[in-house]
């Protein structure tokens, strides 16, 4: 706590090329918005700074951002693998290995929803489309419009976090992803699908709140105030 209210640590990206951590203005936004204090996580190799992370914040966003590398699920890269970030996919394990110890709140985002999964034991498909053997056809996850546009709908199942906060069955979404969650890890339960049965969200429900989310709320909340739920849940708890 900072004054009374809870600190929020938000997981950075890192961009190779300029030796640069960087965070959209959407997510601390957001949580500014919620009444809490939003602290950026840099990416860095040092360990004992990871530690002092988690004594720092209250709760932790894991944020969106390029794919992880498939040996940290037992997995090589294929071909169809993007960009990887190795010091942030570890950084960011540690970080939600740690949290989930000691039952710190968590909230992933994207790419944070597949760490929280990897952290915990699940796997996750390298490429959905590619890897795709459920006789279905996928409908568009990586969305060529605006980032504020909501593209598709999901369908939220009964008697779970993410139902608890929305209070609905469905609710509308935007889509920047070809990863996705494939093996639910142990302990956690689907909370959302889309309409081609990708996972859109995970939660473990023995936790304090451990949610996982494949949209990106922090770039719908502007249009759409209903997307600030999620930040207002995870302040609350915290």
């Amino acid at each position: 706590m900072y004054k009374g209210k809870p600190v929020i640590g938000i997981t950075a990206a890192f961009d190779f090329e300029k030796s640069t951590s960087n965070l959209r203005d959407d997510y601390y936004e957001a949580i500014i918005q919620c009444g809490a204090v939003p602290v950026m996580i840099p990416v860095t190799e040092v360990k004992s700074v990871w530690v002092e992370y988690l004594d720092i914040c209250d709760g932790i966003i894991l944020s969106g951002g390029p794919d992880v590398d498939a040996l940290q699920f037992g997995q090589s890269n294929m071909p169809y693998t993007k960009e990887i970030s190795p010091v942030r996919d570890n950084m960011e394990l540690f970080l939600a290995r740690q949290a989930l110890a000691v039952d710190k709140p968590l909230l992933g985002i994207c790419r944070g929803i597949q760490v929280l999964n990897i952290a915990s034991g699940g796997s996750i498909f390298q490429d959905i489309y590619a890897e795709n053997n459920s006789g279905k056809s996928l409908i568009q996850h990586c969305q060529a419009a605006p980032r504020w546009f909501q593209i598709h709908n999901i369908t939220i199942l009964e008697n779970n976090c993410l139902s608890g906060i929305f209070g609905r069955q469905t609710l509308k979404v935007n889509s920047f992803h070809h990863q996705a969650v494939r093996e639910i890890a142990p302990g956690f339960i689907v909370n959302a699908c889309s309409e081609d049965g990708i996972i859109e969200a995970i939660s473990n429900e023995s936790k304090k709140f451990v949610l996982g989310v494949q949209w990106h709320p922090e770039n719908l909340w502007r249009k759409d105030k209903i997307h600030l739920k999620l930040f207002e849940r995870l302040v609350a708890v915290c």
